[in-house]
């Protein structure tokens, strides 16, 4: 089975507990649909390399499945 990675970023008006509850959401759709999740890695509050929606930092997470 190939394995995948994604990255997953959310405003930074969330709170880091928010973030990581929807890193976990879409962990359960990807499991819902067949898929295994291997890790997930919460990378916090970064800055980005450019605007994105008029937003310049974001909550960043890793999962990989």
């Amino acid at each position: 089975m190939p394995l995948y990675e994604h990255v997953i970023i959310a405003r930074q008006d969330l709170s880091g507990a928010q973030a990581e509850g929807l890193v976990e959401h879409f962990g359960t759709v990807l499991t819902d649909n067949g898929g295994k999740v291997v890790g997930n890695e919460y990378w916090g509050v970064k800055t980005m390399a450019y605007r994105i929606n008029k937003n310049r930092k974001g909550h960043y997470a890793f999962i990989k499945t």
